[in-house]
């Protein structure tokens, strides 16, 4: 059995639906598919741990990280996770593994590019393979879902909202998208881990 973990924070519910798509996506036969969440509890004196998430992502195949995107950045609960990973940059003991990422934020673009640079930047620092969305942009398709409707080609940006009396919201199209994007991880993850 393959393992994809996918590893996130989530402020307002938003990047926990896209979360949930990418791993609706991902189940296949011959996957198993977990999200890890990371919380504020997981930080003690600045410091990100939580030995039973990192367990579970040395023992993924690949691994998708997810944040909402705060201020033209990853959050400050996934920069405390990513700056935890610092031993694994150290041992190379995540190269090779698979790698992919989604962010959210309340605007058509807020800045989302800025935080999934960042996360392809992890990720080529810790000698991973990134893995960016399949998914045509619906204006070239004349596709109705409006899938990869925002045409982020390097992971999934998603539109959702901070205002929790609305209801988070990621568009139909963005969870379409991202479900699309957990299909094209699983499959990688098939091929590239004979």
């Amino acid at each position: 059995m393959k393992n994809i973990a996918i590893v996130y924070h989530s402020g307002f519910g938003n990047t926990d639906q896209v979360a949930h798509a990418l791993e609706r996506g991902a189940q296949t036969k011959g996957i198993d598919v977990e999200r890890l969440i990371l919380t504020g509890e997981q930080i003690q004196a600045g410091r990100w741990a939580d030995d039973s998430i990192t367990e579970k992502l040395n023992a993924a195949h690949a691994i998708v990280f997810g944040a909402p995107t705060y201020m033209g950045m990853v959050s400050g609960i996934f920069k405390c996770f990513a700056d935890a990973t610092a031993p694994h940059w150290m041992s190379h003991s995540w190269q090779d593994k698979l790698a992919g990422g989604f962010t959210t934020s309340s605007h058509p673009s807020g800045d989302k590019l800025m935080t999934l640079h960042y996360l392809v930047t992890l990720a080529a620092q810790l000698r991973m393979v990134w893995l960016g969305p399949t998914a045509q942009a619906s204006h070239m398709t004349g596709s109705s879902e409006g899938i990869d409707q925002w045409g982020y080609y390097i992971g999934v940006g998603a539109l959702g909202t901070v205002q929790p009396s609305i209801g988070s919201q990621p568009t139909s199209g963005d969870l379409l998208t991202a479900e699309k994007y957990g299909q094209r991880i699983a499959q990688a993850t098939l091929r590239w881990n004979k």
